[in-house]
């Protein structure tokens, strides 16, 4: 008997943040025959069956030649971040694959009343901040490209996602340095928050966002469609710095500040994610969880924090701080008239 042929599926990077747990997934379905691409500078944390492609894909001369002679059932695009990125992706992978799957943001959406967000209720192109304004604007562009070629399309939205590395946090600190939020903790320095921080937010560990994500795979739902795959975990900001304490056995000290006199100390392009977060941030993910059943977040943020928390205390050399930002907290915390 032949063994059934197996779906050949292309992560774009596939060891980030959210890419490497989608990476994981996929390996455990032996319906799937991963290859990643990329230049093998990060050290993978990525074991199993499966190939790697190195190559920097921005090249797209020099990718084309080590793509020679390949094709993809699914490509998933985990780095383009802008529309300049994108076409080069689509110039170099539209003829090797028949679904392509764009991993956008939920920042893509305008600010809209809606307490808690939908893909029917919300639309696409946020000019209040920047990162939102060209996913938006790739998402144009790949429901453009696939009108003109053909190809399948599935647009994918996280929300606020984290794992053991990132020790989640509504700054833009690189995720590598967000133990950054954890050494003021545990100094007893305070933590600053916007406003009052009681903006609500929805909290997806990686784990959780991934069966979504891998299930939308070879799903005739998902064809030319768009999901954003969230919790149905709602948290302010406030509430999250306090679960951190209580696991890091510290009591928090807060300091308030109005969300424009942060961003005045910290900047245009950090300042759009502080203006973001003043308000409330919730998504319903019924419409994913129509297409994908099996889909269930059994992570809790708690949860999910003790796993970071024990990932750095047992892996002390990854407790890197970030001096600039370490430098704005304390700047923007001192004594206020």
């Amino acid at each position: 008997m032949m063994k059934p042929k197996k779906t050949k599926v292309l992560m774009i990077g596939g060891t980030g943040i959210i890419s490497t747990d989608c990476t994981l997934r996929a390996l455990r379905d032996p319906q799937f025959e991963v290859t990643l691409i990329n230049r093998g500078i990060t050290p993978s944390p990525i074991s199993g069956d499966f190939r790697t492609i190195h190559a920097d894909i921005n090249d797209v001369d020099a990718a084309r030649e080590k793509l020679k002679g390949e094709t993809f059932d699914i490509v998933c695009d985990f780095i383009s971040y802008d529309t300049t990125a994108l076409e080069k992706r689509l110039e170099l992978f539209t003829p090797l694959c028949g679904h392509y799957i764009f991993i956008s943001s939920v920042m893509a959406y305008r600010p809209n009343d809606n307490l808690l967000k939908t893909e029917a209720n919300s639309r696409p192109g946020n000019t209040d901040w920047t990162y939102g304004w060209e996913k938006s604007r790739c998402e144009h562009l790949l429901r453009q490209k696939c009108a003109e070629t053909g190809m399948t399309y599935t647009i994918v939205r996280p929300g606020y996602t984290y794992n053991s590395i990132r020790f989640f946090n509504p700054w833009a600190i690189m995720h590598d340095r967000s133990w950054t939020i954890a050494d003021r903790l545990l100094r007893g320095v305070p933590i600053l928050l916007q406003d009052d921080g009681m903006q609500l937010c929805t909290i997806t560990h990686t784990r959780d966002f991934a069966k979504a994500f891998v299930g939308l795979f070879n799903n005739p739902t998902a064809a030319n469609n768009d999901f954003h795959i969230t919790s149905g975990e709602y948290l302010t900001w406030k509430r999250v710095a306090e679960i951190q304490a209580e696991l890091l056995g510290v009591k928090p000290v807060f300091q308030f500040l109005p969300a424009e006199e942060i961003c005045y100390e910290v900047g245009h392009d950090p300042g759009q994610k502080v203006i973001h977060c003043t308000r409330h941030d919730c998504y319903d993910s019924s419409k994913v969880r129509a297409a994908v059943p099996e889909f269930k977040c059994t992570t809790s943020f708690e949860q999910g924090m003790e796993e970071s928390i024990r990932y750095y205390r047992e892996n002390p050399e990854r407790q890197l701080l970030d001096p600039w930002w370490m430098e704005r907290f304390d700047h923007l915390c001192l004594p206020h008239s």
